[in-house]
């Protein structure tokens, strides 16, 4: 009996030996640990806090109403017109239902309208977004998803899909264009599309149908270029050229020439030519080849200095001229 008070008396001590041990851990070991947990949660409190407080100091204003004008060297350069603007303290403006009209040296100008924007104002560069409108002084009209200002270039690009519709004239419709890539410079007065061109318009009620790398538009005097692998189906006639260009008349208010360069080729039903330069003039309705101009006509070749169709191609005139083949009729 007392062997077996003995063991019990020893189990307890060691049971109460371990339990100390356990109290002292708490007592010099816990408390550490639960100190450093609470500052690691106050630190990342005060974290959040001071970004939330850096954040509220960034925004500086919120205006309605916006009309903001950009001049250098005593000279417009732009003038903005927004419904609602919010600025921050690194000079980034945040701008809805923007419309910003920039000028060229000779006030000719670019009406941009977006649904969005954004300006630096450290840089003056601009981003508009959301169904982009550039509208050019004399009437062309080009549509993207975004475009973008670059101030120390003074030019409006986008890389998106570009729709571009030009100015009706007296004697027929504008273009109406698309393609990738555009850039309007505001110094040179220009638009260009720079790639995978397709255009389509009517002149004298003829259809034109055009496809090209490229092509360029002046914002002075609505001239037209059509650059690299141009493809142009005239009325029934196929040309091709690596450069195409339409000049428009201010007295007419339509298109006075077209013009094609440099290896020339025309089909037309039984009728094929090629020359270095190939001009129509629209109002007289005629066709002049020039520059080596090579001429087959069913079995005749024809080939001298100078090449005209006249009356749409039913007549021609030649000068210095060598016929090879039956004779032609009409010349």
């Amino acid at each position: 009996m007392l062997l077996r008070k003995l063991k019990v008396s020893k189990l307890t001590v060691l049971f109460i030996f371990i339990l100390s041990l356990i109290f002292l851990q708490v007592l010099l070991i816990a408390p550490e640990e639960i100190g450093s947990t609470e500052a690691k949660l106050t630190k990342t409190k005060i974290e959040k806090m001071a970004q939330q407080q850096n954040s509220k100091k960034a925004i500086e204003q919120k205006m309605k109403g916006v009309h903001l004008v950009e001049n250098a060297n005593n000279q417009k350069g732009w003038e903005l017109q927004a419904d609602e603007a919010t600025g921050s303290s690194d000079e980034q403006w945040i701008l809805k239902k923007v419309r910003v009209e920039f000028f060229s040296e000779d006030l000719s100008s670019f009406v941009v309208v977006g649904q969005v924007g954004e300006v630096n104002g450290q840089t003056k560069n601009m981003i508009i977004r959301g169904e982009v409108t550039t509208t050019s002084s004399n009437g062309y009209q080009f549509v993207t998803n975004d475009l973008y200002y670059v101030a120390a270039e003074k030019k409006l690009k986008s890389l998106d899909q570009v729709k571009m519709l030009g100015p009706d004239e007296t004697k027929g419709t504008g273009f109406e264009l698309t393609g990738t890539g555009f850039t309007a410079d505001i110094v040179k007065d220009t638009m260009r599309i720079e790639n995978n061109v397709e255009a389509e318009k009517v002149i004298d009620n003829k259809n034109v149908k055009i496809k090209s790398n490229a092509a360029e538009f002046s914002n002075k005097n609505q001239e037209a270029g059509f650059f690299g692998q141009v493809v142009m189906n005239y009325d029934k006639s196929v040309l091709t050229a690596p450069e195409a260009y339409f000049k428009y008349s201010s007295i007419l208010k339509s298109v006075e020439f077209v013009t094609l360069k440099d290896r020339v080729t025309l089909k037309e039903d039984n009728k094929s030519a090629t020359c270095r330069l190939l001009q129509m003039n629209i109002p007289k309705n005629t066709m002049t080849l020039s520059g080596q101009p090579k001429v087959q006509m069913g079995e005749d070749e024809i080939q001298g200095e100078e090449i005209i169709f006249l009356d749409g191609g039913k007549k021609v005139r030649m000068n210095k001229v060598t016929i090879k083949g039956q004779k032609i009729k009409d010349i």
